[in-house]
């Protein structure tokens, strides 16, 4: 278990502090128990120390006036006799000066020793008995007074081992029950919490499943089981769970049609730049059917018939590859990105801007090339876009440690903040001025699904530069972007 009680589960923490409460009300209820018990022994003591003490003065007092020695230890040993069943253990007379007259075993205080202090013996009368609760024995003294005069002192001790007895059983009976209490509440607090953290636990295991895998609604009877604010809670959670799932379906459905808006974009400059090789074949075809005898004429018909059949075929894989939707994910390769070129090049010597790539991609790395590509050709798109003529894009994609770093830098009017913040995922889309906005928002979810960043710079000399940070995947993490 750790260390800090905070980090403890509630159903730990609960019994325990139902346990503690538990304990400090038994100790308190204790104590007030014995201080009660110890009131009603020092006071039904007092009173029988003192029917004790009462009786003595008046036998013993005229003789020690007289000094008659046995005639007070005579009565000494009387009261002892009649007060048997106060346990009196020893009775001691002295006179002031705390010089004994008699006593009870006059082998622990001979005749003429001193008993005690000279303090004790001129006692106050309010210091007159002493008892402790749980001690074994009690004392009392009773000062003898002639007029004007104090004569002597009687000094009684009386055993109370039956009181601490009592007193120790009280204490065990109290400590037994406050134990058994505590425990059985202790136990009624986990089973209660255990009972009311159920559904909590419910909600959790729910939420967990969440993080590794779709999310799950909870079942509309265990819905049911639940009412009041536990019923709430799990209501508003498969609220959420649905409003989730209509949120993913609503992003593979835009991703689909952004997809089919930039390959519409794309579809005019890609058939100007098929149109062009169809007309030389066609030139070529007729040529050859025109002078197909002559050997020269032959072959340069030959090679242009061969060399626009390259280009058109360039051209239809490139698209395929780009656009094509693999039912397993493909490793990223450095033909993926040079591809890109391949494809935006018609629409960039249409606008009459310069695309540089600089590609360090060696062999395949392993991210799924189809959402990785689209997110990149989004990104030439729009700086296409924001490009005036004669400008130039420059993209570098390079791995750095176990990411791969896409940059694309071009010198158009700059992205606006609005769409360097939907790009960034800071806020949802939302169409910009010129009607964008969509295409920015697509990208910027197809990275965060493969667990990367975009960062937008906006250079003093003009300009945007997007920065596309992705890191590898092992291959059973790799996702299928639609």
């Amino acid at each position: 278990m750790h260390p800090d009680p905070r980090s403890w589960p509630i159903m730990v923490k609960v019994p325990l502090a139902v346990a503690a409460l538990m304990v400090l009300v038994g100790l308190l209820l204790s104590e007030r128990v014995l201080a009660g018990l110890a009131d009603t022994q020092e006071r039904h003591l007092r009173d029988l120390a003192q029917s004790y003490l009462d009786g003595l003065p008046s036998a013993v007092a005229p003789s020690i006036l007289r000094e008659d020695i046995w005639e007070i230890f005579e009565a000494v040993e009387r009261a002892q006799e009649l007060h048997r069943g106060l346990r009196p253990t020893e009775t001691v007379v002295t006179d002031a000066e705390g010089l004994v007259l008699a006593a009870s075993d006059p082998r622990r205080h001979p005749l003429g020793s001193t008993f005690g202090t000279r303090q004790q013996a001129q006692a106050s009368p309010d210091r007159s008995f002493s008892f402790q609760a749980g001690a074994d024995a009690a004392s009392a003294l009773r000062k003898l007074s002639y007029p004007g005069r104090t004569i002597g002192v009687i000094h009684a001790a009386f055993d109370t081992s039956h009181l601490a007895a009592e007193r120790r059983k009280v204490i065990l009976k109290l400590a037994a029950t406050n134990g058994a209490l505590t425990l059985l509440l202790a136990a009624g607090g986990w089973l209660l919490v255990a009972r009311m953290m159920r559904p909590v636990r419910i909600l959790t295991e729910h939420l967990a499943k969440a993080r590794s895998a779709q999310a799950a609604p909870i079942a509309a009877e265990v819905v049911a089981r639940h009412p009041g604010e536990f019923g709430r809670l799990f209501g508003a959670y498969n609220a959420l769970v649905q409003s989730m799932d209509e949120r993913e379906a609503l992003a593979r459905k835009l991703a689909e049609e952004e997809r089919l808006v930039s390959l519409g974009r794309l579809t005019s400059s890609l058939a100007h730049e098929i149109n062009n090789p169809l007309g030389g074949l066609f030139n070529a075809l007729a040529t050859l059917k025109s002078h197909g005898h002559h050997a020269s004429v032959r072959g340069n018909a030959i090679g242009l018939l061969d060399r626009g059949l390259v280009g058109i075929r360039d051209i239809v894989r490139t698209t395929l590859a780009v656009y094509r939707t693999d039912r397993r994910p493909r490793d990223l390769t450095a033909a993926d990105i040079d591809d890109l070129q391949l494809l935006i090049m018609p629409e960039a010597r249409r606008k009459a801007v310069r695309i540089s790539i600089t590609n360090e991609i060696v062999g395949s790395m392993p991210l799924p090339s189809t959402p990785v590509r689209q997110a990149i050709l989004n990104v030439l798109l729009n700086a296409l876009a924001a490009s005036p003529a004669g400008a130039g894009i420059l993209l570098s994609a390079r791995p750095v440690g176990a990411n791969l770093i896409v940059t694309v830098t071009d010198r158009g009017a700059g992205l606006p903040e609005e769409g360097a913040n939907v790009l960034a995922g800071a806020v949802p889309a939302a169409p910009l001025a010129d009607g964008g906005g969509l295409g920015l928002w697509t990208t910027s979810r197809i990275v965060a699904d493969l667990g990367g960043t975009i960062e937008v710079e906006r250079p003093l000399e003009g300009g945007t530069v997007v920065r596309l940070t992705v890191p590898f995947a092992k291959a059973e993490e790799l996702p299928l972007v639609a």
